[in-house]
């Protein structure tokens, strides 16, 4: 059967954060920002950028006390470049010296966002106006005319159309409820004295104030304010929000993955642990132990991650071995093909041992397929 295509989680490809750390020249750094600038500019949500531009001038700047204190001042939308350069610092451990010293020299335009948005906030504060509601007021105006109409025998407005039309908040909600009700309970009564055989004073007086009216228009009436009513009542109701779920970005759900990036013994980096979602079989690397890993998953795509941990792998098929001459077969192991890693760690003499359920700062992750 033919292999079919991973899906990537980003329109952009993720570069390999593990092989950017590794550049040590100032060529092979310039080259490597290069390649990530694209990708961040298009994946890394902004926010996130500014985030790591206000750690890296809390504890990496070198700034004085004052001069942190003003920078950090500014708003989010000073920081609009050069936040890109601190969040790739903090992916792969460092920052060209030109990035360094743009940083540097923008402190006075710190300075100056930070009083146009001190004074922008003032302006806005002063501004407020507080707009005058119509709206309990047209509605009380447009139950009076409801209910004339039903009392000639005509059609009124529907009660769902005349609350959308409105538009009221609960606060409004609450109070027409309460306006309503005096006459939702004078017809109810209406209706009830009317049957009655022996009346009082006070009912005669009602019967005869509404005698215009007939009794199954009165009933109308008595419907149409109680299907109103209830209405009113369950939007003047506060409702328990339903928090869903956002989807979270990929890099994200491996944040606290803790992994080795790269190794400058052995001159070999580890794959985007964005990889490791979504695949079958992920192998690892464990520098200080020397054992040679594998997390499978009988389900295709059945393996994630979950805080520091690789989720989804089966026990019964998943396994470690030590390597004894570590350096040779790491080599060749790089250079297989997904088809020829099986039978290559088979032929490695050695105990099949259980993995470990968590990824640790020394362990390198070399294939995910």
């Amino acid at each position: 059967m033919a292999r079919t295509k991973k899906r990537t989680l980003y329109l952009v490809p993720e570069p390999n954060w593990g092989e950017a750390s590794l550049a040590i020249t100032q060529e092979e750094r310039e080259e490597a920002w290069k390649e990530c600038e694209w990708f961040i500019r298009n994946e890394i949500n902004s926010k996130e950028c500014y985030k790591s531009f206000r750690e890296w001038v809390k504890k990496e700047s070198g700034w004085t006390k004052d001069e942190i204190k003003r920078t950090l001042a500014a708003p989010d939308w000073a920081f609009l470049s050069i936040s890109n350069y601190t969040w790739f610092a903090h992916k792969v451990g460092w920052m060209l010296e030109s990035q360094k010293e743009y940083i540097y020299a923008k402190l006075p335009d710190f300075d100056k966002a930070a009083a146009r948005y001190e004074a922008e906030t003032t302006i806005r504060k002063r501004a407020v106006v507080v707009p005058i509601r119509q709206e309990l007021a047209i509605l009380v105006d447009a139950v009076d005319q409801i209910v004339d109409k039903l009392a000639a025998g005509k059609r009124a407005m529907d009660n769902e159309q005349l609350l959308n039309n409105l538009k009221l908040n609960k606060e409004e909600m609450s109070e027409a409820h309460k306006e309503i009700s005096d006459t939702y309970d004078e017809f109810v009564e209406l209706v009830r004295v009317r049957g009655l055989r022996k009346r009082t004073d006070w009912d005669e007086q009602l019967v005869e104030g509404y005698n215009h009216i007939n009794k199954p228009n009165a009933r109308k009436i008595v419907e149409h304010l109680k299907e109103l009513l209830d209405m009113l009542q369950l939007g003047a109701t506060p409702k328990k929000a339903i928090r869903r779920k956002k989807a979270q970005p990929p890099h994200k759900i491996v944040a606290r993955l803790r992994f080795m990036k790269a190794s400058k013994d052995l001159n070999i980096a580890s794959f985007s642990p964005v990889d490791i979602l979504g695949s079958t079989e992920v192998w690892v690397y464990d520098t200080k132990r020397r054992r040679l890993g594998v997390y499978m998953s009988k389900l295709d795509g059945g393996l994630g991650v979950k805080g520091t941990s690789i989720t989804g792998y089966d026990v019964d098929i998943s396994y470690e071995k030590t390597l004894r001459k570590h350096e040779e077969q790491l080599k060749s192991f790089t250079k297989l093909s997904r088809n020829a890693i099986s039978s290559y760690v088979d032929k490695i003499r050695g105990k099949k041992m259980k993995v470990k359920t968590r990824i640790n700062p020394h362990m390198l992750l070399l294939k995910a397929q």
